[in-house]
């Protein structure tokens, strides 16, 4: 093989790789609706507020305390699930939103429940699973 064809012949493998290495790094990299940056603050934000909302509730004595933390965390968790869906800005992450906000109803219900004694906390404990059992069906049909 002659020298010019060997180099133009590289030349050509090395362009067509570079070319790959840049649709592959644009492809990879997701969407997003916000900034990284924006997003970490934001992130930050909703963890102080817990913290905040957390140390209210330590005030509180029995039940009252336990369904406010319950209440705390469902609401951090659906937050946070909210602020990643914007960022991401996909139907998964808006789809993983509507099911964290049937695991936190379920949450807070089921604190609720642990204040009753007997059938009637069996009663509720059951409403509450087949509560969220319907939400995280209704969201995981409502995303494919």
């Amino acid at each position: 093989m002659k020298r010019t064809t060997l180099a133009a012949t590289l030349a050509g493998a090395v362009l067509v790789s570079l070319t790959a290495f840049g649709i592959s790094a644009a492809v990879d990299s997701p969407r997003s609706l916000m900034s990284p940056t924006d997003y970490s603050a934001s992130k930050r934000a909703i963890e102080a507020n817990a913290h905040g909302a957390m140390a209210k509730c330590r005030e509180q004595e029995g039940a009252a305390r336990d369904i406010c933390k319950a209440e705390v965390r469902a609401d951090e968790r659906v937050r946070k699930a909210e602020l990643e869906a914007q960022y991401r800005g996909t139907v998964a992450a808006a789809a993983d939103v509507r099911v964290q906000k049937a695991k936190a109803d379920y949450d807070v219900a089921k604190a609720r429940c642990a204040d009753q004694h007997g059938e009637g906390k069996v009663s509720c404990l059951r409403s509450a699973r087949a509560e969220r059992t319907r939400a995280v069906e209704a969201a995981k049909l409502a995303s494919t």
